[in-house]
């Protein structure tokens, strides 16, 4: 279990995540044809959270509330899911164009509210993973 800071960091981290530039491996065709065109890729976020049991649906509504504020600072995908088979998990999937675009996230107001409100519904579990976004459907130019 992770202390309530911890918590917090990685809350605003689910919400948010941030870009970097790729590196190729040039020994590769595939690592050839982007460095080549010096491809600047997103970074990308998945993670699931606990929830205290019965919390799920509140903090996943504080999660969805204020979406477009997202999108206005740099989130090109953020994706918030359930499953009935983990009733008290919430899996949040990312991804943001730089990491400016992050930084400037972390400090809207609804960001800041939404960890805090929250913080005393999850239950401290978390797992998270990040990695560099190279395509995919749905994703914009």
């Amino acid at each position: 279990m992770r202390t309530p800071r911890a918590a917090a960091c990685w809350l605003s981290l689910s919400l948010l995540a941030c870009g970097h530039v790729f590196a190729a491996d040039p020994s590769t065709p595939a690592g050839k044809e982007l460095a080549a065109t010096e491809t600047i890729l997103r970074h990308g976020i998945s993670g699931s959270m606990g929830t205290r049991p019965g919390q799920r649906d509140a903090v996943v509504a504080l999660l969805l509330r204020d979406v477009e504020a997202l999108k206005a600072v740099g989130c090109d995908l953020y994706v918030v899911s359930v499953s009935a088979d983990k009733p008290d998990t919430i899996f949040v999937t990312e991804v943001w164009k730089s990491a400016a675009a992050h930084k400037a996230s972390l400090q809207l107001p609804s960001v800041k509210a939404a960890i805090a409100e929250a913080m005393p519904m999850l239950s401290g579990e978390f797992e998270q993973a990040t990695y560099s976004v190279v395509g995919g459907l749905g994703l914009s130019e």
